[in-house]
C-alpha cells in the first residue's frame, strides 16, 4: 500500500469518525426533544355536578389531559430544525462507499502503468483498501443510525401523532359539549316561551 492509499484510508476514517460524532450529537437532541414531551401534558382535575338514579347530585371528578400546545408546537419547530440537520448528517453515510471507489481508481490511475499486468495487478490490491475501508464505514454507521438517532425519530413522529390524535378528539369533544349545551338552552328557551304563550 502507497502513501496515496494511506492517505485516502485516513481521510476516510476520519470523516467517518466526524459523521459518527455528529449522529450522536443529534441522538441527545432528539433525547432532550423526547423528554419535552412531559411537559407537554398537562393533567387537571374538574368537577361535574350529575344527577344520580334517583335525583341526587354526585360530584364526579374526572382527571383529564390537556396539551400545552405552545409547548407542543415549539417542540414540533424545534424537532424539524434538528431534523433537518440530522437528514444532512445521514445522508452522507453513503458517500463512504464512492470515497472508497474514488481511492481505489485514483490508485490504479496514478500509480499504474496500463501496459504492465504485473503492476496493474499490485497497485490494485493496495488500493482495495480505501473500498474496503469506505464500506467498513458506511455500513456501521448506517448501523448505529438505524438503532440510534433513525428509532428516536420514529418515537418523536409517534408520539406527535399521539398527541395531535388526542388533541382533534378533546376538541371535537368540545365542540360536541357546545353544540349540545346550545340546542338545550335553545330548547329551554322554545319551551318556556310556548308556555307563556298558552
Amino acid at each position: 500500500m502507497d502513501f496515496l492509499n494511506i492517505i485516502c484510508c485516513a481521510v476516510i476514517i476520519v470523516f467517518g469518525l466526524v459523521v459518527f460524532g455528529l449522529l450522536i450529537s443529534s441522538m441527545g437532541t432528539f433525547r432532550s426533544i423526547l423528554a419535552e414531551f412531559g411537559n407537554i401534558e398537562v393533567v387537571s382535575n374538574r368537577y361535574e355536578e350529575k344527577l344520580g338514579a334517583q335525583g341526587d347530585v354526585k360530584i364526579v371528578t374526572p382527571t383529564e389531559v390537556e396539551y400545552d400546545r405552545k409547548k407542543l408546537e415549539e417542540n414540533r419547530v424545534s424537532f424539524h430544525r434538528f431534523y433537518a440537520g440530522y437528514v444532512v448528517y445521514s445522508q452522507w453515510v453513503s458517500l463512504f462507499p464512492l470515497l472508497g471507489i474514488l481511492g481505489t481508481v485514483l490508485g490504479l490511475v496514478l500509480h499504474s502503468d496500463f501496459y504492465d499486468v504485473e503492476g496493474l495487478v499490485s497497485g490494485l490490491s493496495g488500493a482495495l483498501w480505501t473500498t474496503l475501508w469506505g464500506l467498513i464505514c458506511s455500513i456501521v454507521l448506517k448501523f448505529f443510525d438505524a438503532i440510534g438517532p433513525g428509532r428516536m425519530i420514529n418515537e418523536i413522529d409517534a408520539r406527535f401523532n399521539a398527541v395531535d390524535g388526542a388533541i382533534d378528539r378533546l376538541t371535537m369533544e368540545q365542540r360536541i359539549r357546545e353544540e349540545v349545551s346550545a340546542f338545550a338552552e335553545k330548547e329551554s328557551g322554545a319551551g318556556r316561551s310556548s308556555e307563556r304563550t298558552h
